[in-house]
């Protein structure tokens, strides 16, 4: 795995332009070392604390504060292709292609959904490990955002806690290396956007707005009550400090100004249960347009019936790829309103691009989550991970056809296992 940039961050007196690649090496790890990780997993399990002595980030006007009071810079970035894969990482081209759309073909290729399934899991609990989290805090991080599926958590019509598996070990991650956690819905119900990383599988390279169905039928329902679900569960929680509702949403065109109150109606069932914790809520058009949620504007006003704060913890969030320039004037909306602003995702281009927005977002914004930490394949970020023998057979395969590799399975779980760690000498 390659180390391939950095960013500035308060913590860090880096410069992102000054680093070069260099290569790090996996230490084997003894019998003695396997069972203290173990123990270590053990140990942060989750136990909530008492809501009655537990503080929280929080928010005063246009600022976010730690749980003392004092003002926060989130300097962060996003756990990418963790819980949600992409297609171009997993596959190192631009097709489009979705998270459940390379889970079949991984069933095709290795011989069902439950060696599908298993590669999945491993991945899931490799990709991001401790010892993640730990460089991450070390290069000056405070903050990583999760993005994660709906389906986690709901399963034949169910609402499940197949997610808190993954949740509770990046959480506990992050307490021990003081570091905070944003929870970010990057697929919904009925899928808010046509990417494909909203895993959705109804739309294709053009991008349609019409495959988008989330605030069609009981989609908004059922993200609510996931919300629900997952705030019941981390409402003492000091580690997390916000839930980031859905993400990049794009209604289809005419419906733009449903948006806002979809975000209401999240809100209002999270604050059936959780009081503690920050709502975060992103512009329309892939996180851009904050127009359309400005509940001080009065054609917002008209369409929506909505004309004043809707949570006494807020935060506006936008993401930008492209020049920083065109960010200016967004904060500008959420000053108005007396909200804090950050910027979710950003990054994907070049270096001077991505430390120009870092500098930006430290000057005008209240923080930021550069994407992505990791990926397969591809260079601009942190650490690359490049694919061995056997995940380049599986790859011909879902390209070309031909015979299924199954007797690859045990390679690449091993991969999974292995070769996606932080540290791995590939």
């Amino acid at each position: 795995i390659f180390f391939m940039s950095q960013l500035q961050s308060t913590r860090s007196t880096f410069d992102i332009s000054s680093l070069c690649c260099t290569t790090t090496t996996l230490d084997k790890m003894s019998s003695l070392k396997q069972v203290a990780a173990l123990l270590s997993a053990i140990l942060f399990l989750r136990v909530a604390p008492s809501s009655a002595t537990t503080q929280f980030v929080s928010v005063s006007g246009t600022k976010i504060l730690d749980e003392s009071g004092q003002e926060l810079l989130i300097n962060g970035i996003n756990l990418g292709n963790w819980l949600v894969w992409e297609g171009y990482s997993m596959m190192g081209d631009l097709k489009y292609r979705t998270h459940s759309e390379f889970l079949s073909s991984l069933s095709h290729a290795l011989g069902g959904d439950s060696r599908a399934a298993e590669f999945e899991h491993q991945w899931r609990l490799n990709y991001v490990d401790e010892r993640a989290i730990a460089d991450l805090s070390n290069l000056g991080f405070n903050s990583v955002r999760v993005p994660f599926n709906f389906k986690l958590f709901y399963r034949d019509g169910h609402i499940v806690d197949g997610g808190f598996e993954y949740f509770d070990r990046v959480i506990g991650y992050c307490r021990s290396h003081s570091m905070y956690v944003l929870l970010d819905m990057h697929g919904a119900p009925g899928f808010q956007n046509p990417g494909d990383h909203s895993d959705n599988v109804d739309s294709n390279a053009d991008q349609p707005r019409d495959t988008v169905k989330f605030w069609d039928g009981n989609n908004i329902k059922l993200a609510a009550s996931i919300w629900k679900h997952i705030a019941s569960y981390y409402r003492n929680e000091p580690v997390v400090w916000g839930y980031d509702l859905i993400n990049e949403p794009v209604p289809q065109s005419g419906r733009e100004y449903e948006l806002l109150p979809s975000y209401v109606e999240m809100g209002n069932a999270i604050r059936e249960v959780d009081p503690n914790h920050i709502i975060v809520a992103e512009g329309s058009w892939w996180g851009s347009d904050l127009t359309k949620i400005d509940w001080m504007d009065s054609f917002t006003q008209q369409k929506t019936g909505i004309s004043k704060s809707w949570d006494s913890k807020l935060v506006y969030q936008i993401h930008h790829y492209g020049l920083p320039s065109d960010i200016y004037g967004r904060e500008q909306i959420t000053q108005k309103l007396n909200i804090p602003i950050i910027i979710g995702a950003y990054g994907e281009d070049n270096e001077n691009n991505l430390l120009a927005i870092t500098d930006l977002a430290k000057q005008t914004l209240k923080g930021y989550f550069s994407w992505s930490f990791k990926k397969m394949s591809h260079d601009n970020c942190l650490w690359t991970i490049p694919p061995n023998n056997a995940y380049k057979q599986v790859k011909a395969f879902i390209n070309n056809g031909g015979t299924p590799p199954t007797h690859l399975y045990l390679n690449m779980t091993n991969f999974a296992q292995v070769n996606v760690k932080n540290g791995h000498s590939s």
